[in-house]
């Protein structure tokens, strides 16, 4: 009898609790759109790129309207100049007159329904990537057993460097909010940085990992720590949403069209490995 008191009790102590619970649909205001800017320029040899599209509303899963019939024009710091012409919807490419160098430094102008944007980057020195290791590691905690790619590479003497890490497995990119590395100097200047490990499930035969290491500017390095912020601030302890820095300024006074995004020049150094 005791045990039958027990599960009545807590049966209706579940009923109550359900009882009480509703369905609260919450109104949120849908902002404006805004421009949203993602390119760069480096020292590949390639032409600079930029992608333009309009910001939704959050609970929007459609892809972002692409920015169509844009103006966008490209100059750098020796009297260079570039027309960026749109090759896809919303995707824009230079002609290759203007080129990335390291000391370079670049101003983009982007004419978008009446409104004039400017952003200003600059293109960084850059270490190198002396090797891409492997070392096996037996199962143990904290690992599975298998193989593990290892950075090794000299950091350049004189704090105020900042890089970001793109590591790719068999051709695909480590693409997702947890798989961005970036990191500044302020602690291994002009250091050798050994044995950092590139990848967290274990490689097998014929893997294949490449990284790439960008050596970016001071500001790009904190926009991209803020957006990973904005991006993993979900849950119980999430904190209010707060804007992400962008260089992306609108030149016209009193203009209340804002942008967000970057437009970035970078250095790009790549090595790999295959696991035989």
């Amino acid at each position: 009898m005791t045990r039958f008191l027990l599960f009545l009790a807590l049966c209706l102590a579940a009923f109550g609790l359900s009882s009480c619970l509703d369905v609260v649909n919450i109104d949120v205001p849908e902002a404006k759109p805004l421009l949203a800017v993602d390119g760069h320029i480096t020292d590949q040899g390639t032409p600079a790129f930029v992608s333009l599209s309009l910001t939704q509303a959050y609970f929007n899963d459609t892809p972002p309207p692409p920015v169509r019939g844009a103006t966008l024009s490209l100059v750098d710091d020796q009297g260079n100049s570039d027309v960026l012409r749109e090759v896809s919807p919303g995707q824009y490419l230079g002609s290759g007159s203007v080129r990335g160098r390291i000391g370079g430094q670049y101003t983009l102008t982007m004419v978008v329904d009446g409104q004039t944007y400017r952003a200003a980057t600059e293109i960084r020195r850059t270490p190198r990537i002396d090797s891409i290791s492997l070392e096996y590691k037996p199962k143990q905690t904290g690992y599975d057993e298998g193989y593990y790619a290892l950075y090794n590479g000299p950091e350049l003497p004189g704090v105020g460097d900042y890089y970001r890490f793109m590591v790719y497995k068999n051709g695909a990119l480590f693409n997702q909010p947890d798989d961005l590395i970036v990191s500044s100097d302020e602690l291994v200047d002009g250091r050798y940085i050994g044995g950092v490990e590139l990848n967290d499930d274990p490689l097998v035969s014929g893997d294949r990992i490449k990284v790439e290491m960008l050596s970016i500017p001071r500001d790009y390095y904190y926009f991209l720590n803020e957006m990973t912020a904005q991006i993993n601030n979900v849950g119980l302890f999430a904190t209010s949403p707060a804007n992400v820095r962008t260089n992306i300024i609108n030149t016209q006074t009193g203009s209340d069209k804002t942008a967000v995004g970057y437009f970035a020049g970078y250095t790009v150094r790549a090595d790999s490995v295959v696991v035989r």
